[in-house]
């Protein structure tokens, strides 16, 4: 639902804006958490990265001025976002 319309009524929970949209329920910023730690790299990796996507580095700044501020590489960046990922869809699929 890239072109879809969202708002989030509580917490992390989404919401479609227009009602011929089903919700998505899913809470996976929370989930992240539970998966890879609060506060893990793994997981501030994936959370700047999505942010950076949804808001074209308009809000929080872009992966490359994240990667200066931590001095990581952007190849460092990338694995633990990868990382990260695998390990969230691995959990999700796992709990089902």
């Amino acid at each position: 639902m890239p072109f879809t319309p969202i708002f989030a009524p509580r917490g992390n929970t989404l919401q479609a804006a227009s009602g011929d949209v089903p919700d998505a329920t899913f809470d996976i910023v929370a989930f992240s958490g539970t998966v890879l730690g609060d506060k893990s790299d793994d997981r501030q990796a994936v959370l700047v990265w999505a942010r950076s996507m949804a808001t074209q580095g308009g809000v929080g700044g872009s992966i490359a001025e994240f990667c200066r501020r931590t001095r990581w590489s952007r190849a460092t960046f990338d694995r633990h976002r990868i990382k990260a990922c695998e390990k969230i869809a691995a959990a999700k699929n796992a709990a089902v």
